[in-house]
């Protein structure tokens, strides 16, 4: 994760030291100025992520440095705090008012300085880890599942091919004890039969006992032959259901891949399905009234639960806020502004047909103090939020105006539909 950057801007040495060393400590990189004017010559050429800006400087002071930075397009966004021994509800409005988000006392305490920090999202808050560490817990679990149920297919064929070699082996120590008993019987009827011709001659006894032991001989080579054959049928037979059974386990092993790559798959487009769903409904009701800023508070709240949205399926990328200004029938209010002309009056008898800001694209000229705060704090790294502001001429309508013949009610009704923020998400590639 980049290091947040801070500047930190005071015309006392002893200060910009001691606020340097404390926003070290929260994990900042710091730079210094010594003056407003030091400031805005450091702005051009940097980009901070917050500004601590000291009230009371020679030249130009705090107040004057702060609206000259948010009537910058390029530095309007960065969020300035206060740093200044001031005190009072007007001097905190009154800084407000010209774009700063808050003041901060200068001789703030560790903790409370970690909590404007944390506000302006430029520390780690616990609550962002335990997103990051959930999002790895379901990788995982999606890997384990794929592991496990190929370790399950390979034990399952293990067992059973475990299962036939005991029952062969169990078939081989029965046969073999069939072929035993059958040698010592077949011994014994010698046995007799020398026994019954002992009376013969020797050699007749010779022959007889001669051919005794040639049928042992023979019994026994027969029972000898079938045991080699049944145990070469017996190997040859667990040769071929190890072949067997490793094209099953590569076969299954295939198909599962195949299966968690369409899940994968189907996954992705279920994701983009909801994206596109949320893009169409976060566009609804985004028209603003005249007197409105575009970038208001409504907004802001739509946008904190759409990038809640957007951390639940993972996503990564831009979301753009386009301001599009409508064409209002206007009256001058008298005071050197304009107001909504009444209802029932025509379009042709209104003093001006525009906006009030359709010359100007500076997105500080439509952004409240929460909406930038929001903005700034980017709520979560993958999240981008751009903010681009049209002018008269740039501005597209949502709906087609009426004849100038029609009333004001009528016409305004349509500007106020045009006058609005268009929302586009963009993933990354």
């Amino acid at each position: 994760m980049p290091i947040n950057h801070a500047l930190v801007v005071d015309d006392s040495r002893s200060a910009r030291v001691a606020l340097k060393k404390s926003l070290e400590e929260q994990g900042l990189e710091v730079s210094l100025c010594s003056s407003g004017e030091e400031a805005l010559d450091f702005l051009k050429k940097n980009q901070p992520d917050v500004i601590f800006m000291d009230h009371t400087m020679p030249g130009m002071d705090g107040l004057e440095a702060v609206s000259a930075i948010k009537a910058n397009p390029k530095t309007a966004t960065i969020p300035v705090m206060m740093y200044t021994t001031r005190e009072g509800e007007v001097y905190v409005g009154q800084a407000r008012a010209l774009g700063a988000v808050g003041v901060m006392a200068k001789n703030v305490e560790a903790n409370q300085l970690f909590e404007t920090l944390a506000d302006l999202g430029l520390v780690t808050e616990r609550r962002t880890q335990e997103i990051d560490s959930d999002h790895d817990s379901r990788d995982v679990e999606e890997q384990a599942l794929g592991i496990s149920v190929q370790n399950l297919v390979t034990r399952i064929l293990e067992d059973q091919h475990l299962t036939l070699r005991s029952d062969i082996l169990r078939s081989q120590r029965t046969f073999a004890k069939e072929v035993a008993k059958e040698i010592v019987l077949e011994q014994a009827r010698a046995e007799e039969l020398i026994a019954d011709q002992a009376d013969e001659p020797s050699r007749t006894s010779n022959r007889t006992f001669s051919f005794a032991l040639m049928a042992f001989c023979v019994v026994a080579f027969f029972f000898a032959y079938q045991f080699k054959v049944q145990r070469d049928e017996v190997i040859d037979a667990l040769q071929t259901m190890e072949v067997e059974q490793a094209a099953y386990v590569e076969t299954e092993v295939a198909a599962l891949e195949q299966a968690l790559v369409q899940y994968g798959a189907t996954g992705q487009s279920m994701r983009q399905g909801a994206i596109n769903a949320i893009q169409w409904a976060i566009n609804e009701g985004n028209a603003t009234d005249l007197a409105e800023p575009s970038f208001g508070i409504a907004l802001r709240n739509k946008m904190t639960d759409l990038v809640g949205h957007l951390n639940d399926l993972d996503f990564a990328g831009r979301v753009v806020l386009t301001s599009f200004v409508g064409k209002f029938c206007l009256d001058y209010d008298g005071g050197g502004g304009y107001q909504l002309a009444s209802p029932e009056k025509l379009v042709l008898e209104c003093d001006y047909i525009g906006h009030p800001e359709e010359n100007s694209s500076r997105v500080s000229d439509r952004l409240t103090v929460p909406f930038s705060r929001l903005y700034t704090d980017q709520l979560d790294e993958d999240v981008r939020i751009e903010l681009v502001a049209l002018n008269g001429i740039e501005s597209t309508e949502r709906v087609e105006y009426p004849q100038r013949t029609a009333s004001a009610g009528e016409w305004n009704a349509a500007a106020y539909t045009n006058n609005r923020v268009e929302i586009d998400i963009f993933a990354d590639e």
